[in-house]
């Protein structure tokens, strides 16, 4: 073969072997078109559904409040002599708190113990007169008009009497009101006036309060209220205690909302045996409501919809498969809402992409 023979045939083995790998080339190109592109999702894109225990939480504030307390007021209209205790001091059901003069109450209940002996002796002097008029009626030598008018004067006196019985009680009374006792165990927290002190009928004299037990008042949402429970739990923090945290129980649901507002008003109430609380302090608390454990919950993005219902884009063999979801409830303030229908390691696209639709190549980035 000459050299001009040779030189043509390697010019045509090389546009032979050019054309080869240009139908080679088109037709990878045509096998990509009719498949499409993988679609390259971020990782932030996707999420892997798990099992986990879900708290709705409201948070709380206001000042301690004791529970039980008693305002003490006057009964009586005199001075005061005896005032053994101030604000703060510790007392026992039944220890003396005030003390008022008793001259004047004394002298009252002598005077109308008095005047019912005297009406009894009226009495018993009509009854005898009553008594004689009757048998000598019998024997014709007395009226009956005389009779009546002895017997009238005898229910006078009677009725009289029960008049001044009752005077002597209400003056009795009065004399006992003289002193005033603590009616439970607790602690002087007001005491507006002094020893010596003349004071009119329903004067305020203290406040006595029970520090076991302290209750706050917290407002929740009316949209949340449908939720709290009696006796469900809070933990509360207390200024001045750092890093502690109180337990305590709703004990109490207000049956309408707050004026103005949508806020539903509910009692916490605190156990405080060791005393270290006081009332007026200022709490902050979480109100834990709506408890759900081992549940999938993902964000409301994850959801889409179509004729057919509620599904989530699960990546599955690098494709996206439509999977039918139930909805169950949502935490608003967790952005979650609770599926069925996706299992524990299932790989869901929860970005709010739009243009995907099922059976779309994927392909996760850094997988």
């Amino acid at each position: 073969m000459t050299i001009i023979g040779r030189c043509n045939f390697g010019k045509l083995a090389v546009a032979i072997t050019m054309v080869i790998a240009t139908l080679l080339s088109a037709g990878w190109a045509i096998a990509q078109t009719k498949r499409g592109s993988p679609i390259e999702l971020a990782q932030a894109d996707v999420s892997t559904a798990v099992r986990q225990d879900i708290v709705n939480e409201v948070r709380i504030a206001g000042s301690l409040t004791p529970i039980r307390r008693s305002t003490m007021t006057s009964r009586i209209s005199s001075t005061i002599i005896g005032l053994p205790v101030q604000i703060g001091d510790v007392v026992k059901a039944g220890d003396l708190l005030v003390r008022f003069d008793t001259e004047a109450l004394g002298s009252a209940v002598t005077a109308r113990t008095a005047e019912m002996d005297a009406l009894n002796a009226q009495i018993e002097l009509a009854e005898s007169v009553l008594e004689r008029n009757t048998t000598l009626g019998e024997r014709g030598a007395a009226s009956e008009a005389t009779r009546l008018s002895a017997r009238a004067n005898v229910l006078k006196l009677r009725a009289q009497l029960r008049s001044k019985q009752a005077e002597v009680a209400d003056a009795e009374r009065s004399l006992s009101y003289a002193e005033l006792r603590a009616e439970f165990d607790g602690v002087i927290a007001a005491r507006p006036v002094e020893q010596g002190q003349t004071v009119p009928l329903n004067t305020e004299l203290m406040t006595i309060v029970e520090l076991k037990r302290m209750e706050v008042e917290a407002g929740v949402p009316t949209s949340r209220i449908p939720l709290v429970r009696l006796k469900q739990l809070v933990e509360l923090t207390v200024e001045g205690f750092p890093g502690r945290t109180f337990p305590g129980e709703v004990v109490r649901i207000s049956p309408t909302a707050v004026a103005g507002s949508r806020a539903v008003r509910v009692f916490i109430a605190i156990n405080n045996k060791d005393g270290l609380l006081r009332g007026g302090m200022f709490t902050t608390g979480i109100l834990k409501i709506d408890d759900q454990e081992d549940v999938i919950a993902l964000p409301p993005a994850a959801i889409r919809h179509d004729a057919d219902g509620s599904f989530v884009l699960k990546v599955e063999g690098g494709v996206l498969r439509r999977q039918p979801v139930e909805l169950g409830r949502s935490w608003s303030d967790r952005n979650l809402v609770q599926l069925s229908g996706v299992n524990e390691g299932d790989v869901i696209v929860t970005a709010p992409l739009p243009d995907l639709v099922p059976d779309t190549p994927v392909a996760i980035e850094g997988t």
